[in-house]
């Protein structure tokens, strides 16, 4: 990407971006094709437009899968925030994680790990929090 966008912060946002994102549209695909026809079938026999039959059918019956992707795209996005940080940053912990092998300093090394698992714990709780209220209506196992 350096080669293309040159140096700078664009490329890295690129890169999380293409890693979140191609998760997210395979999900959303997934669960818009997974409609199941007969909802949309009684949706236009009771005379709801295409555009109803999106809005009130196909989003909301895709929804879970959605946030799935989302899920996956946060992980994916954490991820490569942080390989990115160790790689080409002045600053963030990866980059604090790196400065700290150079001085063998583990305790430091020890902080930045459990700091970025304990983030992406509760970036991905706070999701899920947000699919629970979204989908309130589906069944749970």
């Amino acid at each position: 990407m350096i080669v293309l966008m040159g140096i700078g912060e664009t490329p890295k946002i690129f890169v999380i971006f293409l890693a979140a994102f191609m998760s997210c549209v395979v999900a959303a695909f997934q669960g818009v094709t997974g409609v199941d026809r007969t909802l949309i079938d009684a949706a236009r026999v009771l005379g709801a437009s295409d555009r109803t039959v999106f809005l009130k059918v196909v989003i909301p019956a895709s929804t879970p899968f959605i946030l799935v992707g989302m899920r996956i795209g946060l992980g994916a996005a954490w991820a490569t925030v942080v390989a990115a940080e160790m790689i080409g940053a002045q600053k963030g912990l990866g980059f604090e994680m790196v400065h700290a092998q150079t001085y063998y300093d583990i305790p430091t090394i020890f902080v930045g790990l459990i700091s970025i698992g304990v983030i992406g714990l509760v970036m991905d709780r706070l999701l899920l929090v947000a699919e629970r209220r979204l989908t309130a209506w589906q069944e749970r196992r």
